[in-house]
């Protein structure tokens, strides 16, 4: 999570959200993206879809079996099953879909929304195929933190 919430506090200073997240296998980062979508007109181009193109690249296959996904957010729908569709082994987040759809009802911003399609990682993962673990609200304070540097 150190490295995510590193990616996190760069992506920032590019002005972008303040969202990182690496792709780990066998306890070596494989893949790693801050967020970019400030810069780029890729409407997928989370930092988590970003990471594991970089991790399938990488090991040259769609299907990254025993890698973890780890995030600074919960992932969206489309990330958590990205994770499902690459065969991860896991996937692990800091603050939490709630945390951002609070931040952004309390703090209303034209450029950063943090716009959520409100269902949890938990509940995608229940209806994927192969099933992942979960690792909810790692270091979450310190992700939910970074809310204020997208802002």
């Amino acid at each position: 999570m150190e490295e995510c919430l590193c990616l996190a506090r760069e992506a920032a200073t590019t002005g972008n959200y303040a969202l990182g997240a690496v792709v780990i296998k066998g306890g070596q980062v494989i893949g790693k993206s801050g967020s970019k979508l400030v810069q780029g007109n890729d409407p997928t181009g989370h930092p988590e879809i970003t990471a594991i193109r970089q991790a399938a690249e990488r090991l040259g296959s769609r299907y990254l079996p025993d890698a973890y996904l780890v995030t600074t957010l919960e992932p969206c729908p489309m990330c958590t099953s990205a994770a499902i569709w690459a065969k991860m082994r896991g996937i692990a987040y800091g603050a939490t879909q709630i945390d951002a759809v609070t931040w952004s009802q309390e703090h209303p911003d034209q450029k950063y929304t943090w716009r959520q399609i409100r269902m949890r990682a938990r509940d995608v993962i229940r209806a994927g195929t192969p099933s992942l673990e979960l690792h909810e609200e790692v270091r979450r304070e310190e992700c939910a933190k970074l809310f204020t540097l997208s802002h």
